[in-house]
C-alpha cells in the first residue's frame, strides 16, 4: 500500500500536469480596465474563525464584463475601483462575495472583508475595523511571526498556541487540548485530515514549515464540522503563499533544509515545497529511576531522527489538490528505569492526496490517507511489528434555501501482523443559523455510521450576541471517536492485552464564553478571550502511560472542569500576548475515581516580542502544573512535578537584492531544566540554534 519518495515525486509531476486546464466556472470576457476613481486596502478574513484568507481572487464587476484586479496573493490588497464598479472576490471554500465597497473610504484606509465558508451560516460582511466573528475560542499563530521567535519546525509552531500541549516521548510530536489525549485531538491541513487512521494522531513534526503560513487552535469538541475524533479540539494549519527557504542548524546535531515556492500557473498558482530534518539528540541527562536508587549521569542514545516530505498544492478558482509525502526513521529509546528498548527503531511513510471541486455554494472534496509503520527490535525480533492502513473518504457539502448539508462516505484498511480491520463509515449532518431573540443561534446535528460500532449522532447548538468590540455566547456539543488499531495493539512496544473497545462518547461539551476586540490606537489592538467549560465522556479510551500491566480499556465516565483564558496586545512589531487554563478531570471506574494521566491543574505561558533597534527580541514563557502520570490517587509520589520552560530569540531582518532576509539566533530552555512531557522520557536541557530564511 505504501509508496516511496520517488513515486511520489513523479505524482507531484503529474499534478503540475493535470491542473494547466484550469479555469474558473464562471469566467467571461474581460475587457480593458476602466479608469481608477478611488483606492481602497482590502483585507480578506475568515467571518467563522477571523483567520486570514489568502489566494483570493479579485475581480471588478463593471456592466457584467469581470475585469481581474492584479497582485499578489497576499491577505491585503491595493483595491482601485471605478465610480459604478462592484467588487468580485472568490476563494475556493468560500462563497462568492458580490457587492459595493463602502462609499467615502480613503486610500489609507483598511477594509476587512470577512468571506463566508462553504461550511458555515454566517453571513459575510465589510467592516473598518476587525470584528468577533468566531463561533470558538479560536487562536492563530502566523508563521512570521513564529520564526523571529527561533521556531524552525511545524513542532514549535504548536508550541507557541495557547491551550495547546504538544507531547513528545518516542520522537512524534502530537498535541494535547482541553485536557484530551493526543488521539481526540483533530489535526488538519487545509482542512485535509491528517490523522492516521492506523494510530488515532497525526506527528505535526513531519509537516514542513516552509509550506504552511498560520496554525489556528480551536478548543472544544467539533461535530459539526470535523466529525468523529474531534473531542478536545481542532489543530487547523493553514498553507502559505509566499515562496520560502531556510536553513537550520543547532544543538545535538540538528540541522535543517526547506524551501517551497509559489508561481502563477493559468488561472491558478502551484505551490512545491519539501523539506530534510535531522537531529542526532544524544542530550545528557541524569537517571533518577535506577534500581539502586543511586543518580546516574547517562546520555541518551539511538535518539536521532530523520524526516523528509515532499508537498505539492495547486488552487484554482474552482479545484484544489493537494499532496502530501513523508517519511520518518526514528530511534525508539525506552524510558529511564526500562533501557531494554534503547536499540528499538522505527520508520513511518505517509501520504495525503486530497482534490476539492467548487460550484457556487456547493463543495465536493475527495480525499486518499496511506500510513506505513516498520517497528525492529534487534534485541527481540519478536517484538518486531508492520503495519499499513488506508483509508478514502468523499463528501459534499452545500447550502440550500438556508440550511448546510454535509454528507459523506469512507472506508479504512488496516492490516498489522495478526490484527486486522476493514471498516466501512458514511454520515449525514445538517446545520442551520437564524438571528432570533437579539441573538445569533447555530444549530445542527450529525449521524455517523461506522461499521463495528453502528449509528453514533452528535448534537451542536450554540448562541451569541455579536458586537464590534464584545462577543458572548454560549456553546453546547457532543461528540464520539471510535477506536483505531492504535487503541489495541500500539499503546507500546510490548506485547499488551489486545482487547475490542467501544466507541468513546462525549454526552456534552459545554462552554461559555466571551471574547472582546478592540483598536486602542491606529497602530494598536488589544483582546481578551475567557471561556468557562465543562465535558462529561462516556466509555473514554485511556490508557495508562508508566503502568505495563493495562492494555487501553473503555473507563466508566471522564469529567471535566475548568477556565480559559487568553489575553493579547499588538502595536506592528510588539507583542504582549499570554493565556491560562485550569482544569479538574476525573476519571470514575466503579468506585474507583482518579485524576486524569497528564492533565495539568494549572497550565500557561506568554509570549513577548520586543524591536531592539534593528533588532527583534523575544521571550517565550511556558509553565505546566504537577501532572498525574498513573492509575493511582491522589499523590505526590503520582505527580509529575510543576516545570517552568524559557525560551529566548534573537532576530535580525534585512533585505539582499530584493529578497527579505531573517536570522535568528535562539536559546531554548535558557533555565536548563530537566523536565518530562511523558514520565520516564527526558527532554534536552539548553540548546541552542541558528536559522536563516529568505523570501523572495
Amino acid at each position: 500500500m505504501m509508496v516511496g519518495l520517488r513515486t511520489w515525486s513523479l505524482a507531484a509531476l503529474a499534478l503540475v500536469a493535470s491542473v494547466r486546464s484550469a479555469r474558473p466556472l464562471d469566467a467571461q470576457p474581460r475587457p480593458a480596465a476602466s479608469t481608477p476613481a478611488h483606492s481602497h486596502v482590502l483585507c480578506v478574513r475568515d467571518a467563522a474563525t477571523g483567520a486570514v484568507v489568502s489566494l483570493v481572487t479579485l475581480e471588478r464587476v463593471l456592466e457584467g464584463a469581470i475585469v481581474p484586479i492584479g497582485g499578489s496573493p497576499s491577505e491585503c490588497r491595493a483595491v482601485s475601483l471605478a465610480r459604478g464598479d462592484s467588487l468580485l472576490v472568490r476563494r475556493l471554500g468560500y462563497a462568492p462575495w458580490r457587492g459595493v465597497l463602502p462609499a467615502g473610504i480613503g486610500a489609507n484606509d483598511t477594509l476587512f472583508l470577512h468571506l463566508t465558508p462553504v461550511a458555515s451560516l454566517l453571513a459575510a460582511s465589510v467592516t473598518r475595523g476587525l470584528v468577533t466573528t468566531a463561533a470558538r475560542n479560536a487562536s492563530t499563530r502566523e508563521v512570521d511571526d513564529a520564526r523571529t521567535l527561533g521556531v524552525a519546525s511545524s513542532a514549535g509552531l504548536v508550541a507557541l498556541l495557547p491551550y495547546a500541549q504538544p507531547r513528545s516521548a518516542r520522537g512524534e510530536v502530537s498535541v494535547s487540548l482541553r485536557g484530551t489525549r493526543r488521539e481526540q485531538v483533530a489535526i488538519t491541513l487545509d482542512g485535509l485530515p491528517l490523522t492516521d487512521p492506523a494510530t488515532g494522531v497525526a506527528d505535526v513534526a513531519d509537516v514542513p514549515l516552509a509550506v504552511l503560513g498560520a496554525a489556528t487552535v480551536a478548543p472544544g469538541s467539533d461535530p459539526l464540522g470535523t466529525g468523529p475524533g474531534a473531542i478536545g479540539g481542532v489543530l487547523a494549519l493553514r498553507t502559505a503563499t509566499a515562496s520560502v527557504f531556510a536553513v537550520r542548524a543547532g544543538a545535538f546535531g540538528a540541522s535543517g533544509v526547506e524551501g517551497a515556492h509559489d508561481v502563477a500557473l493559468g488561472d491558478g498558482r502551484l505551490r512545491l515545497g519539501a523539506s530534510r530534518q535531522f537531529a542526532r539528540n544524544d542530550f545528557a541527562f541524569d537517571n533518577r529511576a535506577t534500581t539502586t536508587g543511586v543518580t546516574l549521569q547517562e546520555r541518551r542514545v539511538n535518539n536521532d531522527a530523520t524526516r523528509h516530505a515532499l508537498f505539492a498544492q495547486w488552487n484554482g478558482p474552482s479545484t484544489q489538490l493537494v499532496v502530501l509525502g513523508t517519511t520518518a526513521e526514528l530511534g525508539l529509546v525506552g524510558p529511564v528505569n526500562v533501557r531494554d528498548y534503547d536499540e528499538d527503531r522505527s520508520r513511518t511513510r505517509r501520504l495525503f492526496v486530497r482534490g476539492t471541486a467548487q460550484r457556487g455554494r456547493v463543495l465536493v472534496t475527495s480525499s486518499v490517507r496511506a500510513f506505513g509503520l516498520r517497528y525492529r527490535d534487534p534485541t527481540r525480533p519478536t517484538f518486531d511489528r508492520d503495519a499499513n492502513a488506508l483509508a478514502a473518504d468523499a463528501d459534499v457539502r452545500g447550502t440550500v434555501q438556508g440550511v448546510l448539508l454535509h454528507a459523506g462516505v469512507g472506508a479504512d484498511r488496516l492490516r498489522a501482523d495478526e490484527v486486522s480491520q476493514d471498516r466501512g463509515r458514511g454520515f449525514v449532518g445538517v446545520t442551520h443559523g437564524r438571528r432570533a431573540l437579539g441573538l445569533d443561534w447555530l444549530g445542527g446535528a450529525r449521524l455517523d455510521a461506522i461499521d463495528g460500532s453502528g449509528t453514533l449522532p452528535s448534537l451542536s447548538l450554540a448562541a451569541e450576541r455579536r458586537g464590534e468590540q464584545l462577543t458572548a455566547g454560549a456553546r453546547v456539543a457532543q461528540a464520539v471517536r471510535v477506536p483505531t488499531l492504535y487503541d489495541l495493539y500500539f499503546s507500546s512496544p510490548q506485547r499488551l492485552t489486545v482487547a475490542a473497545l467501544r466507541a468513546e462518547r462525549v454526552r456534552h461539551d459545554v462552554e461559555l464564553f466571551a471574547r472582546w476586540r478592540r483598536v486602542l490606537a491606529p497602530t494598536w489592538t488589544a483582546a481578551v478571550d475567557a471561556s468557562l467549560v465543562t465535558r462529561s465522556v462516556r466509555d473514554a479510551i485511556v490508557w495508562f502511560p508508566g503502568n505495563f500491566g493495562w492494555s487501553p480499556a473503555n473507563v466508566g465516565a471522564e469529567s471535566l472542569r475548568g477556565a480559559e483564558l487568553r489575553a493579547e496586545l499588538r502595536r506592528q512589531q510588539l507583542e504582549i500576548s499570554g493565556w491560562y487554563t485550569g482544569y479538574r478531570s476525573v476519571l470514575t471506574s466503579g468506585a474507583l475515581r482518579i485524576p486524569t494521566p497528564y492533565v495539568p491543574t494549572h497550565a500557561g505561558g506568554a509570549v513577548v516580542r520586543v524591536p531592539v533597534g534593528p533588532l527583534q527580541a523575544g521571550v517565550v514563557t511556558r509553565w505546566l502544573g504537577a501532572r498525574p502520570f498513573t492509575a493511582g490517587p491522589r499523590d505526590p509520589a503520582f505527580l509529575l512535578p510543576a516545570v517552568s520552560l524559557v525560551d529566548l530569540s534573537l532576530a535580525a531582518h534585512g533585505d539582499v537584492r530584493g529578497a527579505r532576509m531573517v536570522l535568528v539566533a535562539a536559546l531554548d530552555n535558557a533555565t536548563d531544566r530537566a523536565w518530562q512531557s511523558v514520565r520516564g522520557f527526558p527532554s534536552p536541557g539548553r540548546s541552542w540554534s541558528l536559522s536563516l530564511t529568505v523570501t523572495p
